[in-house]
This record gives structure tokens, C-alpha cells and sequence, in this order.
């Protein structure tokens, strides 16, 4: 099912969470850019105390700049709102597919007034839980209609084709997102630790060079450590072994959900697998909020 499917509110909740999440990192990065490039000025001694000068008050200046990037991660609410906005798109996106499907609260015996009515409550004291989020949103999108022609034309479906909906547009495809989502995660877990050791161990031989050849006026050594402190400062960041095995597991178990759909035989089985099925997603966006907030 495509994005602009969902209702509006979902819409607006996962462009909060994207945005937040653009931004946040985005001061983390510059932050740590500012922490090495103030090291970097520091490899040569000069001996002019006017180049001195000049090399000094532009460590002073990006070393300010850092500091002020750490005042602004502080009292922003960027962390926050990419928290929030994640878990409210993820749960709305779960009660979509269970309204679709007709599954927990919104079985097909419900006539399609009453139905969109409850969904229609259900996104909203969902909101409720996310006060702050709110003022962080699109309005134009989260006023948009919470139920699309989509949404209504496949749950007015036979259970068959609904079931086959879901398959094909819910669990393969968030199986395929996890998928590469994981292999993703895996690879630059590798790439950034492989960093993070090339750093220390040049770290490692510009002090062996120092011990050598004590009188040079070439100092590496803040640099490299800086930059491989850096790496580690960004590994906690994106925290991408937390997320690969998160991941990992989720696709895992939806692609065991996958084959139990062959099975199903009437209207009420399919109701439960959905349910069962949603219930494994949310446990890794929930999983996912827990691991970010270590």
C-alpha cells in the first residue's frame, strides 16, 4: 500500500519522526566535525606566535561552535519528537491493517459507518499519548482523511483476497524492508568499527614516531584519537547492532508468519493471523524505541 494511503495523521506522524531525525542527527554530525577539525589544527607546532595566534582563536571558535551544538541537542526536542512520531506512524500503520483486514475491534460484522467511526476514534486517543508531537506535525496532512478510498475498497474484499492483500502488501514487504534494513546496519556496524581501529592504531604509530623523533613539530597523535572517539561517539549514535538484530529478528518471524497464511480457511483465522502479525511488528518498533533510549 503506498504512503499516501494511510491516514493522514499516520502520514504526518512518520514525515515528524523523519524530519526530527534528519535534524537531530544532523547537529550530532556537525558537532563531532567541529571536535576533530579543532584537533586537527593542533598537528603542527608552529613556531610564529602570529601564526599561533590564528590557529588559536580558530580552535577557539569551532570548539565554541561544538559547545553550543551540545546546548542546542540539549534543550531541543528533536530526539524526542523522532522517538514519538516513529512509534505513533508504526502503531496507526498497525491499526490500519487490522481495519482493512476487519481484525480485533474491527471485524467485518461492523457496518462500514461504525467501523470507520471506531477507527477514526482509535487514531485520535492514540494521539492523545503524544501531546508534544502534535505542535510538530503537518497540519495539512494530520487533518487529512483517516480513511481512505484504498482502506474501504479493500476491506469490502472476500477474506481470500483480503488475505492475499495483506501477504503480498504488509508482511512481504515490511519482510523485504527489514531484510535490507538489516544487511544495512550489518555493513556499516563493520565499516565504522574497521575506522575506529585504522584511527587508533595510526594513533598508535604517529606516538611510536614521537618517542622516536621527540624534537619534530608534527603531532598526529590528538587527531587520530579524537577521530577514532569520534567513530565510537557515532557507532552509539545510530546504534547499528541494536538495530540489525532487531531487524534480523523481526523478518525472521514475519516470513514464519508468512507461510502460516497458506493455512488459513475462514474469515475469523484471518482475523487472528493478522492480529498475531501486527503484534510481531510492534514488537520491533517497540524494541527499537527501548534500544534508542538507553
Amino acid at each position: 500500500m503506498e504512503t499516501t494511503e494511510y491516514p493522514g495523521l499516520q502520514q504526518a506522524a512518520d514525515k515528524a519522526s523523519q524530519d526530527a531525525q534528519k535534524y537531530y542527527i544532523l547537529i550530532m554530525k556537525s558537532n563531532l566535525i567541529f571536535s576533530v577539525l579543532a584537533a586537527a589544527l593542533a598537528i603542527y607546532n608552529f613556531h610564529l606566535v602570529s601564526y599561533k595566534e590564528v590557529i588559536y582563536i580558530i580552535s577557539s571558535i569551532l570548539l565554541l561552535i561544538s559547545l553550543i551544538l551540545t546546548f542546542v541537542i540539549k534543550q531541543s526536542k528533536f530526539e524526542d519528537y523522532w522517538y514519538q512520531g516513529r512509534a505513533l506512524a508504526e502503531s496507526i500503520k498497525t491499526l490500519t491493517w487490522r481495519f482493512i483486514i476487519g481484525s480485533d475491534n474491527f471485524e467485518k460484522s461492523l457496518n462500514e459507518d461504525l467501523a470507520k467511526s471506531k477507527f477514526a476514534s482509535s487514531i485520535i486517543d492514540l494521539e492523545k499519548n503524544f501531546p508534544d508531537l502534535t505542535s510538530f506535525m503537518d497540519a495539512e496532512l494530520a487533518a487529512r482523511d483517516p480513511v481512505s478510498k484504498v482502506m474501504v475498497k479493500v476491506r469490502n474484499q472476500p477474506w481470500e483476497e483480503r488475505l492475499q492483500y495483506y501477504i503480498e502488501h504488509r508482511i512481504i514487504d515490511q519482510t523485504k524492508w527489514y531484510t535490507s534494513k538489516a544487511k544495512y546496519n550489518q555493513k556499516m556496524k563493520v565499516f565504522w568499527l574497521w575506522a575506529a581501529i585504522v584511527s587508533q592504531f595510526i594513533a598508535l604509530i604517529c606516538s611510536v614516531i614521537l618517542v622516536v623523533n621527540p624534537a619534530t613539530d608534527w603531532n598526529f597523535v590528538g587527531l587520530f584519537t579524537t577521530l577514532a572517539a569520534t567513530v565510537f561517539a557515532w557507532l552509539q549514535l545510530k546504534q547499528h547492532e541494536a538495530l540489525k538484530q532487531a531487524y534480523t529478528t523481526a523478518a525472521i518471524e514475519l516470513s514464519q508468519i508468512e507461510s502460516l497464511g497458506k493455512s488459513i480457511k475462514s474469515e475469523m483465522e484471518l482475523s487472528r493471523f493478522v492480529l498475531d502479525s501486527e503484534n510481531a511488528i510492534s514488537r520491533e518498533h517497540t524494541l527499537w524505541l527501548a534500544q534508542r533510549r538507553k
